[in-house]
């Protein structure tokens, strides 16, 4: 391995009279003669390197590494990939910090499904799980020591982006992780084989109902490929001749496309989520498909999981009224959120567009209600603006890429203006103000949360009671039917036990615009917990909720939609039994969930809906998103400070609270980068909610490391 990268550098090898620097370097040999292409090893190390750096361009040039080996036997060039190997997942080490204990605990989720293999059968995704939760360094730390590189992350990290394998901002967190970077053929095969797919369980039993005719809106963020969800209003008419709405969420039915016995279906479950960062997406699937026929597409007739509710007059769902069923939708519109923001400032979306200015009055209800309930919108009025960054390819810029960062506002207290107003209610004058189109998705998506937990526990009580009345009269046993699903729940603090820490919450409400009450509010969540019962969740303000409107970026949804449409399947054909109608004979167990006792279906075996699985990988993924996150924000201030060279750039900052009192360790928040961060003051106590100017002191982005002190003076950039 040390042969191969002296190689690709034209370093000359120990044996050449050509003095050395420091770095173990000479300059190339001026008579270098042709090399021949070393087949058998490009054979040997094809896919060897997956998932160990981020992008193929890095996983080519690790593997064209062995382009020109000299001829070996098999067993000296795999120890040469071995060494490769290690070298990267050293690399990827670079800022991690803790205990041991700590770092082997922050791997434990890649325990799954590890298998030992040799190095001689064919290589898998198992096999990197397996290097990366296991670290063994020796082979890299030798490499490193033949090459007269430091023998640490950082020396392996330089020598890999020397080699061109891995870039110079290449995402560390997420190569730690062990989520896969990139979809094998393999994959990309399964994906095209399902898009190809016309097999429809839920069209052969007759319960997609035709919503074609509805007008349907998805909105997302201007850069979003992958739409999982739309919206609709009906109009009904009563009794009376007045008319009331009912709400429609359509959701993209990826379960009809990822069935449970597909190759796709355990490409996602490899997976679990979605991941994102700002220097670009991890999809859950394939964007051939996640993109494509399973996304609601705009102008083509997609299938989705439709439910549509109505609202009593203080914004509760009736229960009575949610319908769920497998559907045919056609987007008609498909927007931005800043195109809402803009329809509703010009008055269409009352008008011409009117379903819009309903679904907005439905959300605005929606939103009073759960924090009239004690919804965390209700009780933090002023939330902390965040930072959003994206990374963007740019020729001028360093490293040929440019950082973008806005500061967001996620709610305020249910009084949302659009991010497009002349005067801004944000208290903070570097964020835009919270978006009335994001009100209106975040409060319809809560709802379809909450609706589809009512709805279970309805047709507990209800459909299945029906069933096994009509049991006794069907000539052939009716199926057992049930449904279980993922209920998210949390539990209401005991403010009255912890009765001196709400008075100090209390105090806080009108400090510095309420960050710090903000801040200090966060000490009384709980955590959520995932059950089967349905119970209510504190944060959002409502009765009970079940995350599943985001089926092709999250595992856990696709699960949940699955056990929806199994539900809607069972109940379907126990209906055809009880009538002696003919069941279909494609219809499987797997399409059920059970055998079905009908002469002529072959018994098959059948998989239970675990909800557990994906549960470690997604807090996994939250890990990288923060890590990610830190690292993008970090580099954008590191270069904020370069373009001022020797001149001070001050931030205005706002004290949020004390965290160690004997350290007068302090967090504090950045408003001109939506950054919370620690400081330890130099001027003795500070009074919760002051405001502070500080320079950065010590700056390492790769690290993870940002040290502020107090500025010189309060100006420049950040007063801005």
């Amino acid at each position: 391995a040390g042969d191969l990268i002296r190689s690709r550098m034209g370093w000359k090898y120990d044996n050449d009279t050509d003095a050395d620097d420091d770095c173990g370097r000479t300059s190339k040999n001026t008579d270098e003669t042709a090399q021949i292409t070393n087949q058998r090893a490009l054979e040997l190390v094809k896919g060897r390197f997956l998932d160990l750096t981020c992008t193929m361009a890095g996983e080519t040039a690790a593997e064209s590494l062995f382009e020109n080996a000299p001829e070996e036997d098999d067993d000296i060039i795999r120890g040469a990939i071995i060494a490769i190997q290690s070298l990267l997942i050293l690399g990827s080490q670079v800022g991690v910090g803790g205990s041991p204990n700590q770092i082997k605990k922050s791997v434990s989720h890649l325990r799954e499904d590890i298998e030992e293999a040799s190095h001689h059968e064919k290589w898998d995704r198992n096999d990197v799980r397996r290097l990366k939760h296991d670290m063994d360094f020796t082979a890299a730390t030798q490499l490193l020591a033949e090459v007269k590189k430091k023998r640490t992350p950082q020396g392996a990290f330089d020598l890999l982006v020397m080699l061109g394998v891995f870039g110079p901002h290449e995402e560390l967190a997420l190569l730690r992780s062990g989520f896969p970077t990139r979809f094998t053929d393999e994959e990309e095969a399964a994906a095209k084989e399902a898009a190809q797919s016309t097999r429809d369980p839920d069209e052969l039993l007759g319960i997609r109902q035709d919503f074609t005719s509805m007008k349907v809106y998805t909105i997302d963020g201007k850069d979003t490929s992958d739409v999982d969800d739309g919206l609709s209003v009906e109009v009904l008419k009563n009794a009376d001749g007045t008319t009331r709405n009912r709400y429609w969420i359509h959701i993209a039915d990826a379960d009809r496309w990822a069935t449970r016995d597909s190759g796709l279906f355990e490409v996602a479950r490899k997976r679990a989520t979605s991941v994102y960062l700002p220097s670009g997406s991890v999809p859950m699937f394939p964007s051939s498909i996640g993109n494509g026929v399973m996304s609601l597409r705009q102008g083509s007739e997609c299938c989705a999981v439709s439910l549509g509710v109505e609202l009593l007059p203080d914004g509760s769902i009736d229960p009575e009224s949610i319908s769920v069923t497998p559907s045919k939708v056609q987007v008609s519109y498909r927007l931005t959120y800043d195109q809402v923001d803009e329809m509703f400032d010009a008055g269409v979306a009352y008008f011409e567009e009117w379903e819009l200015g309903a679904m907005l009055t439905a959300a605005t209800k929606r939103r009073e209600l759960r924090a009239k309930n004690g919804s965390s919108e209700g009780r933090v009025t002023t939330p902390i603006p965040q930072a959003s960054l994206k990374v963007v390819e740019d020729e001028e810029g360093e490293d040929n890429i440019r950082i973008e960062l806005d500061i967001e506002v996620t709610h305020n207290a249910g009084s949302n203006q659009t991010s497009i107003a002349e005067v801004s209610t944000a208290e903070n004058e570097h964020a835009a103000p919270a978006s009335q189109a994001f009100l209106l998705v975040t409060e319809m998506m809560i709802m379809a949360g909450e609706a589809i937990g009512k709805w279970r526990t309805k047709v507990l009580t209800q459909d299945i009671r029906s069933d096994v009345a009509a049991a006794d009269t069907a000539a052939v046993p009716l199926l057992k039917n049930g449904i279980e699903l993922p209920f998210r729940s949390q539990v209401e603090p005991d403010f009255r036990a912890r009765a001196s820490e709400v008075k100090v919450l209390q105090g806080l409400k009108e400090t510095n615009n309420g960050y710090p009450h903000a801040w200090y509010f966060r000490r009384f969540f709980k955590p959520v917990k995932v059950t089967s019962d349905h119970k209510p969740h504190f944060g959002l303000g409502v009765e009970c909720y079940v995350q599943w409107s985001s089926p092709i970026r999250r595992f856990g949804d696709l699960q949940a939609h699955a056990a929806i449409k199994r539900y809607l399947r069972r109940k379907r054909v126990n209906d055809l039994i009880l009538k002696g109608s003919p069941i279909p004979s494609e219809i499987t167990a797997i399409d059920l969930g059970c055998h079905l006792p009908v002469e002529g279906h072959k018994v098959q075996s059948v998989d239970d809906i675990d909800y557990k699985i994906g549960l470690a990988l997604g807090r996994a993924a939250r890990v990288v998103q923060r890590r990610s996150q830190e690292y993008w924000i970090f580099e954008y201030i590191r270069r904020m400070s370069a373009e001022k060279a020797e001149q001070e750039v001050p931030f205005e900052c706002i004290v949020l609270g004390c965290v160690d009192p004997e350290r007068l360790q302090y967090a504090v928040y950045v408003k001109a980068l939506g950054l919370e961060h620690r400081y330890l003051s130099e001027m003795g106590s500070l009074k919760v909610g002051q405001t502070l100017w500080l320079r950065v002191a010590n700056l390492n982005p790769r690290m993870g490391q940002l040290t502020l002190s107090l500025a010189s003076r309060g100006s420049g950039l950040a007063s801005r």
